[in-house]
């Protein structure tokens, strides 16, 4: 029987996600995802214990058949951070050994099914490679947001979760007439623009909701729980904050709008294409319907 003082009872979902870039305190102790579904996914360390398996409960998630449900734990005890396996199907590793108990030391590294976890007691030169690797795989250099790839990996994440009730809308965001524009004033004007503009997005959208650039000048934007009626108001104010927004480029100012499309789910086993085609049906709805405004399909 289980006690409250039992590291495996007193667990809390740690996963944080943030829509761009943040400067992070490399010096906390931390579980940084150095390869697998989840690249870039860092935790921060702290009294509570940390599960690692593929139930949507565990602190890091990892939706992999590879990976069993309460796979391994984390937790701080005596001044020192340890892990061990929970009795998982394919076993847990630190730096290539099977291990069953360990002690934590900076820079080793845990591998569970495919995917491979580091952990960072503090600051070091190792971690700060890490990061640098890891700014290069999951984000876009011009706007800062998530690149594609990343970005289509968290909404996969998100989306299995889908099944236990929990909503997921989806903004899709494409800027007006941006062909126009680099045909007109170049591409150094055209990346400017861009840049503006995500600048925009990000400060308009909450903390929290993730943000990728699909390609060129589409954005997308994952809100989970919130209502159809939240994500069409988030949309709104989205597109009023663009159109209101100048750029100044090449000794003149230049103004731009985007069309946003909405797609939004709660039903279980939705595939990424499905909810990505919907929304880019309603961004296409938009863009024949004048530009400029928002439509969806709630």
């Amino acid at each position: 029987m289980q006690t409250k003082d039992d590291p495996a009872t007193n667990t809390e979902r740690h996963t944080v996600v943030d829509a761009t870039r943040q400067v992070s305190d490399a010096a906390r102790p931390r579980l940084v995802v150095v390869s697998g579904m989840l690249l870039g996914l860092q935790v921060e360390l702290g009294e509570q214990p940390i599960l690692v398996g593929r139930s949507p409960d565990c602190g890091i998630a990892l939706q992999h058949p590879s990976v069993s449900r309460n796979h391994c734990r984390v937790w701080h005890a005596d001044d020192a951070f340890w892990i061990e396996d929970l009795g998982s199907t394919n076993h847990t590793y630190l730096n290539g050994l099977q291990v069953g108990r360990a002690q934590l030391r900076d820079g080793d590294q845990i591998s569970v099914g495919g995917n491979a976890i580091k952990f960072f007691l503090g600051a070091s030169l190792e971690a700060s490679y890490h990061s640098e690797l890891i700014d290069l795989a999951i984000f876009d250099g011009l706007t800062g947001f998530f690149n594609r790839r990343h970005f289509c990996a968290v909404l996969d994440e998100e989306l299995a979760k889908t099944g236990q009730g929990t909503p997921l809308s989806l903004l899709m965001l494409d800027l007006d007439h941006f062909k126009r524009i680099n045909d007109e004033h170049g591409h150094p004007v055209g990346d400017q623009v861009l840049s503006t503009v995500a600048r925009v997005v990000r400060e308009g959208t909450p903390r929290g909701m993730p943000i990728g650039r699909l390609g060129g000048e589409e954005f997308a934007i994952m809100l989970t729980g919130p209502g159809a009626d939240t994500a069409a108001a988030l949309a709104e104010t989205l597109r009023a904050a663009v159109e209101a927004t100048p750029v100044e480029a090449v000794g003149q100012t230049l103004w731009t709008t985007v069309s946003i499309g909405i797609a939004r789910t709660d039903a279980g086993d939705w595939p990424r294409g499905r909810l990505l085609k919907l929304a880019d049906d309603q961004l296409y709805r938009a863009k024949q319907e004048g530009r400029n405004r928002v439509c969806g399909d709630g």
